[in-house]
């Protein structure tokens, strides 16, 4: 990466699965792992590079840095935090869009809209689908203080986008869009997105 302020992309995917019953960052959907798969989103949505919060023995992302979070079973918060003290001590990361590994319905386009939002000045930005706050949201480096310190437990950013709904730009589509979470979810996700040889 150049020196040039950058738009980092954060994926986690540290977590365990626990309804799913295996962790998530490795399920092979369409031929590809979530996590390789989430990457390709933020670059192909314009991020300037992509941070990956893996859990200890994971294997590395494709075309992405690894974050280790040592400590994964506390929850996406810990992970968040992770990532962005990675962020905060890198004075080339300007803002940061982030994207859960299980999302995997987030179009490179909608990367890019919460980007180009950001670039008409707005510092913190958030895809709402159907009415509801969703994924990717994007926050801007004077924000990483805040939203480390509000990421706890399982709620990752909830509680900071809850307390900063004044300040945040939303990006709104009509349609939700669904995680993997189960054994079902699961299903449904390797119906739909099966790899070219073998849709019917």
């Amino acid at each position: 990466m150049t020196t040039a302020a950058a738009v980092t992309g954060i994926v986690l995917a540290a977590g365990a699965g626990r309804r799913l019953g295996r962790p998530k960052a490795d399920l092979d959907i369409g031929g590809q792992r979530l996590v390789d798969r989430a990457v390709g989103t933020l670059r192909a949505g314009g991020c300037d590079e992509v941070l990956a919060v893996l859990r200890p023995g994971q294997a590395a992302a494709e075309d992405a840095r690894t974050a280790v979070n040592p400590e994964p079973d506390r929850g996406m918060g810990s992970s968040l935090r992770c990532a962005l003290a990675e962020l905060a001590a890198d004075p080339r990361s300007h803002a940061c869009v982030v994207l859960l590994v299980d999302l995997i319905d987030v179009r490179p386009a909608e990367v890019a809209a919460v980007i180009e939002r950001h670039r008409a000045g707005a510092q913190i930005v958030a895809v709402r689908r159907a009415g509801q706050r969703s994924h990717p949201v994007l926050v801007s480096r004077r924000w990483y203080p805040e939203l480390a310190a509000a990421a706890e437990g399982d709620q990752g950013g909830r509680e900071f986008f809850a307390r900063r709904v004044e300040d945040t730009s939303f990006v709104d589509y009509p349609d939700p869009i669904s995680d993997i979470d189960t054994a079902e979810d699961l299903s449904r996700a390797l119906a739909a997105h099966q790899p070219p040889d073998q849709a019917r």
